[in-house]
């Protein structure tokens, strides 16, 4: 087989996945279509070129595993439709992370770079475009915010999804720019100033929570540098303030959160309140699995599940607020039992079982972000969320840009 011939799937997968990158933002469709052309090439090249790189990862173990359960809830769905729609947007789960394994030994450094400018340039768009319609629509925008809506993202992403995009472009942004790309730094703090003003609290608080994740991973590997611990943890007090006073979507979402907060405490009509109907929504998935604690009721049945468990409830909530679990754990407990549990806290766990300081500074953010956004947020059950769960899991995992790494090789 000719020298050409054999290169043509890497030429592919590059261009795919560039493409695929770049639409993060804008096109589910084309998202769908380069995730098929990614498994294309990378099957091609398994077969053809049979790559030296390894496909045995525990990550990618408990991935297969996860859509493996959704794949046998077929002998138990009454709804095939909602199955099969289930199993389209689960099998990136694992097309994803193989893709990246094929290719795994043909990926260079400079390339992950570009993939991560590209990233960065895209949501950072994104995240402008989201900016000035914000301030052409402010006072709408404030007034839907205090009634616990969205600030609208343009490109029409998921908001809360798109925040924990946007927090990691943040740091992904500043760690490029760190190791030669000043440029970036434009990036980075354009997505940070988004991210207070777009006020999705996933990502935002998961940006904070992994700013002191990463302050912890520091002080495992320095002496404690107490000029920088205090600047960090003034930074970290500081912007939020800064924040709540400057920016006006901001402050309205803490008034928000502490009358969401409020309504739950008292337990009052949770009716549109965001966080009274997701614990609502926890409440009745607790009943769903207090009935099937071991294997679950099944991801094509879910929604036929917790109708009826609302009704057993007495809930109080309208037909339109009766929403799903909004945590990836309680989630995939009530789909597939304390086995689905265990398989996905395997998966979040896993790097835990090696020190964090060894681990690839860009990796260690986007554990931390998803493992907190899965608190809020069913990542795996959303075509953005399996990307960061399984592209760029996978990507980051070992990618560490030249000069992080060559500090990291000496301190961090």
């Amino acid at each position: 087989m000719s020298n050409s011939l054999q290169k043509y799937p890497f030429l592919i997968f590059k261009g795919v996945l560039l493409i695929l990158i770049a639409a993060i933002p804008y096109s589910r469709a084309l998202i769908s279509i380069s995730v098929a052309l990614l498994f294309i090439s990378a099957l091609t090249e398994f077969i053809v070129n049979k790559p030296k790189s390894s496909l045995s990862n525990l990550y990618f173990v408990f991935l297969i595993l996860l859509v493996g359960l959704c794949i046998l809830d077929v002998y138990r769905a009454n709804n095939m439709e909602e199955w099969v729609s289930s199993i389209e947007i689960k099998l990136a789960l694992v097309i994803l992370p193989f893709a990246i394994l094929v290719f795994k030994n043909k990926l260079t450094s400079d390339f992950l770079k570009i993939i991560s400018i590209v990233f960065c340039v895209s949501i950072s768009f994104s995240t402008l475009a989201s900016m000035i319609n914000y301030w052409l629509h402010f006072e709408e925008i404030n007034q839907l915010v205090l009634q616990s809506k969205n600030v609208p993202i343009i490109g029409g992403m998921h908001h809360i999804t798109y925040s924990v995009y946007c927090a990691f472009a943040v740091i992904l942004s500043a760690v490029l720019a760190y190791s030669g790309k000043r440029w970036l730094w434009l990036l980075s703090v354009i997505n940070f100033i988004g991210l207070h003003i777009l006020t999705a609290r996933t990502g935002l608080v998961g940006f904070y929570f992994t700013c002191i994740i990463l302050g912890l991973v520091y002080i495992l590997n320095h002496k404690p540098n107490t000029k920088i611990l205090i600047s960090g943890i003034a930074a970290i007090l500081f912007i939020p303030i800064a924040a709540y006073f400057g920016i006006g979507s901001f402050h309205n979402r803490v008034l928000n959160t502490i009358a969401d907060i409020k309504v739950i405490q008292h337990q009052t009509d949770v009716n549109y309140q965001s966080m009274g109907m997701r614990v609502e929504a926890s409440k009745t998935a607790y009943g769903i699995i207090k009935k099937n604690p071991i294997f679950g009721v099944g991801c094509s049945n879910i929604k036929e599940y917790m109708a009826a468990q609302y009704e057993i409830n007495n809930t109080n909530l309208f037909l339109e607020n009766r929403i799903l679990p909004h945590n990836q754990f309680i989630m995939e407990t009530t789909v597939h039992g304390i086995i689905g549990l265990l398989v996905l806290l395997a998966f979040f766990l896993l790097p835990l079982f090696n020190p964090l300081q060894k681990l690839p500074l860009l990796f260690i953010s986007l554990w931390s972000l998803c493992f907190f956004a899965c608190m809020f947020e069913c990542l795996f059950d959303r075509q953005h969320g399996i990307i960061l769960v399984s592209l760029f899991w996978f990507i980051y995992l070992d990618y560490r840009p030249e000069v992080i790494k060559s500090s990291e090789s000496a301190n961090f």
